[in-house]
């Protein structure tokens, strides 16, 4: 891995063209070199990666790179990089520090630019491939490494690892299961909480899947001890679409889901059960945010559209009690966990 990561680092020197050399293009990025001293310096880092990348690009990027002691006497580098929603996060080892500046310019390149000159050496079958001066696209002149990059062992091809393909983000579906809580005003008499399960699927920006809601019982008092319990299950789909910013994402999501109310009488000579169901279209927000990995938060405010719910109503002996008569439009809000399987 680490023959491969310095064939990358050499390969961005000797693939850069004199234009580029000479003149390069400032990007938005943010950068950062966490280094020791007598390792290249952040500006020389920055100035490589404009180099390799191509043409202009609009995107903020963010970039990390924190360099530290290795096993044997090596040095590795811990780094991170995100450009709208594609990220990178690797641990790169070399013998040099001059060796790991140049392999975190090329990785940073490729997620900004894939169409820049990382991409050619990602390409490349190997070493003559990509140093080959009549080969295609063979650059005019290679610019000078530092002075402590190991040159390329063209003259043992044998030897040279073939190169891998750089991964270009996280998968593009995943999976993810989730447990929260919600608030919900308007279904039952009095304000519900409840408990969410969902089970979702990730295409990349989409999101798709089905959720479930177990609300807490609720009693409703008409005369003295006398009243009925109230016992609620919403069941349905979901889909939203997220934008992602930075280590959180948010977007339009809606919902439609069937709604069951049980109701129980108490406390009356001869009580009665009922029970309703109904349609509820819903339309909200959802807010994400980036823990771990494996791990996200989430948010949700919706506004709940009940078609046709049923008046509640227990029946006594001398009257028929109306207990409840849900609202045409209500509000609810969850939050909660979701784990991303990969």
């Amino acid at each position: 891995m680490t023959k491969v990561w310095s064939l990358l680092a050499i390969g961005a020197i000797a693939t850069t063209p004199r234009r580029a050399m000479a003149e390069t293009v400032p990007l938005p990025l943010e950068l950062t070199w966490d280094a020791p001293e007598g390792c290249p310096s952040s500006s020389f880092v920055r100035r490589r990666i404009e180099q390799i990348v191509r043409g202009p690009q609009t995107a903020p990027t963010r970039a990390e790179a924190k360099v530290e002691g290795g096993a044997h006497g090596r040095l590795k580098v811990t780094l991170s990089v995100r450009t709208g929603d594609v990220e990178e996060h690797r641990t790169v080892e070399a013998a040099s520090c001059s060796a790991l500046a140049e392999a975190f310019a090329v990785v940073v390149a490729y997620v900004i630019d894939p169409s820049s000159d990382a991409a050619r050496i990602d390409e490349a079958g190997s070493a003559e491939e990509l140093f080959d001066p009549q080969g295609p696209g063979a650059p005019l002149a290679p610019a000078e490494a530092p002075p402590s990059a190991a040159p390329p062992n063209v003259g043992q091809p044998e030897k040279t690892p073939r190169p891998h393909a750089l991964p270009s983000g996280p998968p593009a579906t995943q999976f993810a299961f989730g447990l929260g809580a919600s608030v919900a005003s308007g279904p039952l008499p009095q304000a519900s909480t409840g408990v969410v399960a969902t089970a979702a699927l990730r295409l990349h920006r989409l999101r798709v899947g089905a959720l479930g809601t177990i609300s807490s019982r609720q009693r409703r008092y008409f005369d003295g001890p006398a009243g009925a319990s109230f016992d609620m299950i919403d069941v349905g789909a979901f889909a939203g679409y997220m934008v992602p910013l930075g280590v959180f994402a948010l977007g339009p999501c809606a919902n439609i889901e069937a709604t069951y109310v049980q109701l129980q009488g108490f406390g009356i000579r001869r009580p009665w059960t009922s029970s309703g169901g109904w349609l509820t279209a819903v339309l909200g927000a959802r807010v994400e945010a980036r823990v771990a990995r494996w791990l996200g938060l989430y948010a949700r405010t919706d506004l709940l559209l009940p078609v046709g719910p049923p008046t509640f109503i227990l029946a006594t002996r001398n009257d028929d009690v109306r207990l409840h008569d849900p609202p045409s439009l209500a509000l609810r809000f969850s939050l909660g966990a979701e784990f991303v399987i990969p």
